[in-house]
């Protein structure tokens, strides 16, 4: 069977690439469709239309890209009604009833993790409802009724696995080749807002599985030699677990492995939790070559960790902080300044908390009540909840953070929430710093880094500053009709928009700046096609070079040769408020927010991004209702 699989591919999207992989093992034909945002949806359907896959399956994990997926849904059962459309992902399994309900363009969701649900599914004869049934791990759409089979175990061996199809153009993020692993599954934590953990709660087993340090180097080792990768982002939840003695025992079996497979002066991105960022423990992977983290700070104060269920204490956060900046660690962390239970002091105290802390690149986000959550349970239970399966927020219990949401939802857009804000783009340019600086040499590589650091703590502080001066100005007139409190909001306004103008212009700048100077140690000119052995490269600095080559030299058969990736980022984009409309399962979302008049299709940094924050508006009405990550050319699996 021919299994055409849709998803966004801004960070190599491995959920897709482990389902395709599984597929080609099992004897079957994928199609790998990016679906990166919703203006991308005529192309989807003209791929589709062009390659005729027996089956397509949908990734949606992100709730907030769930009108997009439907939409799509609808067009591509219009074009094929006979063709079954499975969806899976996050937010498709924890809403899975719901959606077979209101939507009836789907046919089919996969519970959880989908290798071995969705090649049974390959083989099952369509349409055949009792076929369905001896398949576990579903929910589908039965005469009867929507029907959902036993569940299907947690697959514990994650190196029974085949390697994710790698297919696709060559991935560099400033002239070096890159490319994003699994080290394990899953999450040690359960922290009451997570999407992740209310997943993994769906199967049984169990919850956390690592792969052997041995499997993950012969991956990495394929990846090095044979497309010429230096750079390693590990899109793990937990890279580390809450105990030092069994994070050295692997990351040190992981260096041995690598060393005696000639993997060496490479690059590593990780992902941990604060409490398991112990000075041994980030030595040693610093040695290894590890140049950029993500701490999962979340807040500054313990009423804010509390809100969230988030186990883990401020004096945590501050240690693993202070400690990636003595040892030069790229460090990105989030801070849900807006939850449940947030007031005026406490988001000052996150403020305050962020100023200690202002040469890391951070976002500001709100606590998302997602499908299926303690947190959404809570709220509803709490009667604060307001919304449906496709979207719900809640009721702030201090009624001046809610005017504060209110004035800062809009105020901070292009700063905070929009598709371009400002934050995102010094988050992926921190890491294009990082990566800059890790890989080449010299004195205007040292001096555009400094440049870029400065001028990422200026945007820090003046993001602190706009948001202190909100918060202050609602505290000191909590009225929403006040004409004073609206003539300082527009005066605020006007002065945070100016700044952020400005500051997107170095934003700018800096990528050209990064990009330009990369490719040209390495002797290339961006978007220029490249002889897979070029000579005469190899000679020319830095130490990858040659490897760039290769990599690009893997990408020449291909239309699209290389990809830049923008960098990696795990930050919450922008609060959208839909404008819900129910019509027979249509769902229609507002254009993006204004556009900082940035080429966003250029070269910004590496993008992990949780989705934006959901507002359905006091007069939506419930109605029915995907996934981010970003790829290295020829066809993966294991050799």
């Amino acid at each position: 069977m021919h299994v055409a699989l849709v998803g966004p591919d801004l960070e190599e999207n491995l959920s897709i690439r482990y389902l395709s992989a599984a597929l080609k093992a099992a004897g079957h034909t994928t199609t790998i469709v990016p679906f990166d945002r919703a203006e991308d949806l005529e192309r989807v359907r003209e791929s589709l239309r062009d390659v005729d896959p027996d089956l397509v399956a949908l990734s949606m994990c992100y709730q907030v890209r769930a009108p997009e997926f439907l939409k799509l849904a609808r067009a591509l059962k219009a074009d094929d009604p006979q063709r079954p459309l499975v969806a899976g992902g996050h937010y498709a399994s924890c809403a899975a009833r719901d959606l077979l309900a209101h939507h009836p363009a789907l046919d089919v969701v996969a519970i959880h993790e989908g290798e071995r649900t969705l090649v049974e599914l390959a083989a099952v004869p369509w349409p055949s409802p009792q076929a369905l049934r001896h398949v576990r791990g579903i929910v589908f759409r039965a005469p009867e009724g929507i029907v959902s089979t036993p569940p299907r175990e947690i697959v514990a061996d994650l190196d029974a696995l085949p390697w994710p199809d790698r297919s696709g153009p060559a991935r560099l993020v400033v002239g070096v080749p890159s490319a994003y692993m699994m080290g394990s599954r899953g999450c040690v934590s359960a922290c009451d807002y997570c999407a992740i953990t209310t997943l993994h709660r769906l199967a049984p087993g169990k919850r956390f599985r690592q792969r052997a340090p041995e499997q993950i180097a012969e991956e990495m080792a394929w990846l090095y030699h044979e497309r010429g990768v230096r750079q390693f982002v590990f899109h793990d939840d937990n890279f580390l677990v809450p105990r030092v003695s069994l994070n050295l025992e692997r990351i040190d079996a992981l260096d041995r492995a690598l060393r005696r497979r000639g993997v060496r002066r490479i690059g590593l991105v990780l992902k941990c939790r604060p409490a398991d960022v112990q000075p041994e423990v980030l030595r040693h992977l610093r040695e290894m070559g590890l140049l950029r983290v993500f701490l999962g700070i979340e807040s500054g104060t313990a009423e804010g960790l509390a809100s969230i269920g988030r186990r883990q204490t401020v004096a945590e956060a501050h240690r693993a902080l202070e400690l990636c900046e003595s040892l030069e660690i790229s460090t990105q962390y989030t801070v849900i300044i807006f939850h449940p239970e947030a007031t005026p002091r406490t988001m000052l105290a996150d403020l305050e908390f962020v100023r200690q802390h202002v040469g890391h690149p951070l976002s500001f986000c709100r606590a998302e009540a997602y499908a299926g959550t303690p947190l959404e349970r809570r709220m509803i239970e709490a009667g604060r909840a307001r919304g449906g399966y496709l979207g719900r927020t809640y009721e702030y219990t201090d009624p001046t953070t809610a005017l504060i949401w209110s004035a800062g939802r809009d105020l901070l857009a292009d700063r905070c929430w929009s598709p371009t804000n400002l934050l995102g783009q010094v988050i992926q340019l921190d890491h294009l710093a990082a990566v800059y600086r890790h890989f080449y040499e010299g004195r205007d590589v040292d001096d555009l880094v400094s440049d870029f650091l400065a001028w990422e703590r200026a945007v820090n502080r003046d993001t602190v500053e706009l948001l202190e001066e909100l918060v202050v100005t609602c505290a000191q007139i909590p009225d929403a009709d006040s004409p004073l409190l609206q003539r300082r909001l527009a005066e605020l306004r006007e002065r945070g928009q100016a700044s952020t103008r400005a500051l997107a212009a170095r934003a700018c700048a800096f990528r050209e700046a990064l990009r330009a100077q990369s490719y040209r140690k390495i002797g290339l000119a961006p978007g220029k096609p490249v002889p897979a052995r070029s000579a005469g490269i190899f000679s020319r600095i830095p130490r990858h070079a040659a490897a760039a080559i290769v990599a690009l030299g893997l990408g020449a058969c291909s239309s699209d040769g290389v990809k830049d990736d923008q960098g990696v980022i795990e930050a919450p984009p922008p609060p959208i408020d839909y404008r819900v409309i129910e019509d027979n399962g249509v769902i229609e979302a507002p254009p993006p927010p204004l556009d900082l008049g940035l080429d966003v299709k250029e070269d910004m940094g590496v993008i992990e991004a949780p989705p934006p924050p959901l507002d359905l508006g006091p007069d939506a009405k419930e109605d029915g209702g995907v996934i981010e990550a970003p790829p290295p050319p020829a066809d993966g699996g294991k050799p």
